[in-house]
């Protein structure tokens, strides 16, 4: 990864004058923004849309991973699509997140669509699958670190999803992660498939800390998922201009 996203910036004070927008000050909750809506930022800001596909076997935790990212907890109140119920995945799910980010010298707005959809959703109706992965700009593949089997099955979901013509950024996702823990995927493991495909792996903690605002526990892996988007339209763009 590059340097071009500021990780910190957030803890900023000009990160922190725009969290005022993604929050509803009554509940301290994070909001939520219909299909036509967006947070209420400075019309200068550039927003910029993408697709991620999340896969994985079912179990592994791909909806709670989107459930934290969204700020999606206990009490939380719905939006006007729902997206902030999570039951059982039927069918596919989509759901929104604004996230800030600064580029160099430039604040720029993420806006994150997620689509999940089950395993048994996906065997059921032939159409799921490439609904979900038709114009996907980046492939969120998710395992748990206490089930090695969905570890293992990694490198043929990723060889599959390399096979897209549209070459979507690859996300790499782990949930369940205990710091200090004996688990059944290892650090190392991890670190040697990092080396291999050339990938960041991103931890999910079961632990969220209650001292701090919730969007702090999700602003590390959100910012890698945006610097990985990011990092695909700059090589995206420089093959353009060899090209011409």
């Amino acid at each position: 990864m590059n340097n071009a996203i500021k990780m910190d910036w957030l803890s900023s004070a000009e990160g922190e004058s725009l969290l005022h927008h993604f929050y509803v000050r009554s509940t301290n909750n994070r909001r939520f923004y219909g299909l036509l809506e967006r947070p209420p930022v400075s019309s200068s800001i550039e927003e910029v849309s993408y697709k991620i596909f999340m896969a994985g076997k079912s179990g592994v935790g791909k909806t709670s991973v989107v459930s934290r990212l969204a700020g999606i907890t206990k009490g939380s109140s719905s939006n006007s699509n729902g997206s902030a119920t999570y039951l059982e995945t039927n069918g596919i799910k989509r759901t929104t997140i604004f996230w800030p980010v600064k580029i160099w010298d430039k604040v720029v707005l993420f806006k994150l669509q997620f689509w999940d959809a089950s395993e048994n959703s996906i065997k059921k109706y032939s159409h799921i699958l490439p609904m979900c992965k038709d114009k996907a700009d980046a492939i969120c593949s998710v395992f748990s670190f206490e089930d090695a089997t969905s570890f293992s099955e990694l490198p043929q979901m990723m060889n599959s999803m390399a096979a897209i013509q549209a070459k979507p950024a690859s996300i790499v996702v782990g949930t369940r992660y205990k710091v200090w823990s004996t688990l059944p995927v290892s650090d190392a493991q991890v670190k040697e498939f990092e080396e291999k495909w050339k990938v960041k792996v991103i931890r999910i903690d079961t632990n969220k800390s209650v001292t701090r605002p919730e969007i702090f526990d999700c602003s590390y892996q959100l910012n890698w998922i945006c610097s990985a988007l990011w990092d695909r339209d700059q090589e995206f763009i420089s093959k353009q201009v060899v090209q011409v």
